[in-house]
């Protein structure tokens, strides 16, 4: 049965938070130190995080470090983290590229909640969730996943909030923004084969339950199209061109691999609607994308890269990064080739006609061909805008793209939509409480971190961080100090002396200040029925098992990642 915490002991508070001064070109993590103890009356700190990525576990980790369980406040504080697959890390796990083991040294701080014992973990459990296979959600992954997730236990905002004085959305982004306008994209109302969302191809590759029947066939596949220039594009372009023999040891599942290694793709374009100084991608992944071996790139042609340089102006990392798209790499090999192409954004995604037969699967890119707008002085004048266009100019330093009305059609046997990620909205059960969701932005409604209602009135209690709450923008660095933000803010909010301005103007909001002892009852009655809660000992046996898996293959990789619920859960007899 799920453990029922002990009920919280009513002692003064002790920590509030300050920041120490920045320093220029460093980010530095504020400090906790101790204030008057002259507060409000004490209340429970007792906490419900919806999603455990790295939003989640360093919001947790920071409000228990700051917290801790030996200070005079710290047995009065627990959180709860609800997760709906077995398995925590979230974005680390199923997200960040299988080449970059590094980037996932981060899952220790959740690894180290668990020594914690305010901490505990409630995986397979779904907070009324709508499932992206929902109708009434018109994205790419209701049309490629149809997962509703049937193994985890659902329960409601309403048997959950009673329980807690604080509730925290840290659930990531977990849909793709749709081309819904672009005929045979994946989000259409015919979409053509091999036209993916990146949000889909990551999933696959990197094991999530939802995807890992993604009809994935690189066979007869030569000639990719990734549309956008963001990081995430560049992840997708490196695992379809690089050996397999450098992805053979990462936690790519042995099914992935063989998949990998029957590619018969040869060249990848990433493509995007403005001009290189407006790429959303780092050097770094740049630079790792030209380290492949037998790869050719073409660089980027002078004019267009004056342009960009004139844009950038003294900006020092973009000039850099210019720096190196400048350059070209040659391969005598012809084997494998990358390139970038610039201001073009898709009209329509065409069907192949091989031997004159519409196969269902995509063959061809029309593409709209882009200017550029800008707002900064060139070199390069912008063009005059038509009248009838005058209010999409650009104003400030920025640069938009505005079709010229030319097309061009390139070859492509697979298209991949990387043009990001929005948030899955979460809804209560009819007539029970909402979460407030921005569904234009595709985040929850929120300021700075604080839950508002659709009047923009503070709802109480609830926050938001990472994804959930400003979109999907950022590395795993920045994620960390948005999580350590909202803690701390969080905790002022709590432990405030009186209310502040903001908070004056509150309703009352749907926790309870004063929350029932324990975990939800629902949860219980769950495991009654046979449903099945996921602690962070049945995480540990998934844990270790993956593990096993990797050594009995011998192959030197680290885990065999599970692909479905079923077998994750069958680890815990």
């Amino acid at each position: 049965m799920l453990p029922r915490p002990a009920r919280f002991r009513q002692v003064p508070p002790l920590i509030r938070l300050v920041s120490r001064a920045s320093t220029p070109g460093r980010t530095l993590i504020p400090q906790c130190q101790t204030y008057s103890t002259e507060t409000s009356a004490e209340r429970p700190l007792k906490i419900a995080i919806i999603g455990s990525g790295p939003s989640g576990f360093y919001t947790a980790s920071r409000i228990l470090n700051s917290i801790p369980a030996d200070s005079p406040n710290g047995q009065n504080v627990q959180v709860h983290m609800y997760e709906r697959l077995p398995t925590p890390y979230g974005l680390v796990r199923y997200g960040v590229a299988p080449d970059h083991p590094e980037v996932k040294n981060c899952q220790h701080k959740f690894d180290e909640l668990s020594s914690d014992a305010r901490f505990k973990f409630f995986g397979n459990v779904l907070i009324s969730s709508q499932p992206s296979s929902s109708q009434t959600i018109s994205t790419p992954s209701s049309a490629l996943s149809p997962y509703t997730y049937p193994h985890s236990v659902r329960i409601s905002f309403d048997e959950v909030l009673p329980y807690y004085s604080t509730l925290i959305l840290t659930y990531g982004a977990s849909l793709s923004n749709p081309l819904s306008s672009v005929p045979g994209s994946s989000s259409s109302s015919k979409p053509l084969g091999n036209v993916i969302p990146a949000l889909g191809l990551v999933s696959w590759y990197n094991s999530h339950p939802a995807f890992c029947g993604l009809p994935v066939n690189l066979r007869g596949v030569e000639e990719v199209s990734v549309v956008g220039q963001g990081n995430v594009a560049l992840d997708v372009a490196r695992i379809l061109l690089k050996p397999i023999d450098q992805l053979s040891k990462t936690d790519l599942s042995e099914e992935v691999l063989q998949t990998l290694s029957e590619s018969s793709v040869r060249k990848v374009r990433v493509v995007g609607r403005r001009g290189p100084g407006q790429v959303a991608f780092t050097t770094k992944e740049f630079r790792e994308m030209l380290s492949i071996p037998d790869l050719e790139y073409r660089g980027v042609s002078g004019e267009l890269m004056q342009q960009a340089k004139d844009l950038v102006g003294n900006e020092r990392m973009k000039k850099r990064l210019l720096g190196l798209m400048e350059k070209s790499v040659k391969n005598d090999s012809g084997r494998k080739s990358f390139a970038l192409e610039f201001l073009r954004s898709p009209k329509a995604f065409l069907p192949s006609t091989g031997g004159g037969i519409d196969t269902g699967a995509v063959g061809e890119v029309e593409w709209n061909v882009n200017q550029l707008l800008s707002s900064s002085p060139t070199t390069t004048p912008s063009p005059t805008p038509p009248d009838s266009q005058v209010q999409a100019v650009p104003t400030g330093n920025t640069v938009m793209a505005r079709p010229t009305g030319e097309t061009v059609t390139r070859r492509a046997d697979m298209v991949i939509e990387s043009v990001g990620y929005r948030s899955e909205p979460l809804t209560g059960e009819e007539g029970g409480w909402n979460l407030p969701f921005d569904e234009k932005r595709g985040r929850v409604k929120n300021v700075d971190g604080r839950v508002v209602d659709e009047e923009g009135v503070v709802v109480p209690g609830i926050y938001a961080a990472g994804w959930a709450a400003r979109g999907p923008v950022g590395v795993i660095a920045s994620t960390m100090h948005d999580a350590y933000a909202l803690s701390d803010l969080l905790m002022d909010d709590h432990y405030a002396t009186k209310a502040s301005q903001s908070q004056s103007q509150t309703t009352a909001g749907p926790l309870n200040p004063t929350p029932e002892n324990g975990v939800p009852e629902a949860l219980v009655k769950a495991q009654k029925n046979g449903g099945i809660v996921v602690d962070l000992e049945g995480w540990a046996k998934i844990d270790q098992a993956e593990r096993d898996r990797a050594r009995i293959m011998g192959k030197g990789k680290e885990r065999e990642k599970f692909r479905k619920v079923e077998d994750m859960l069958a680890v815990l007899g």
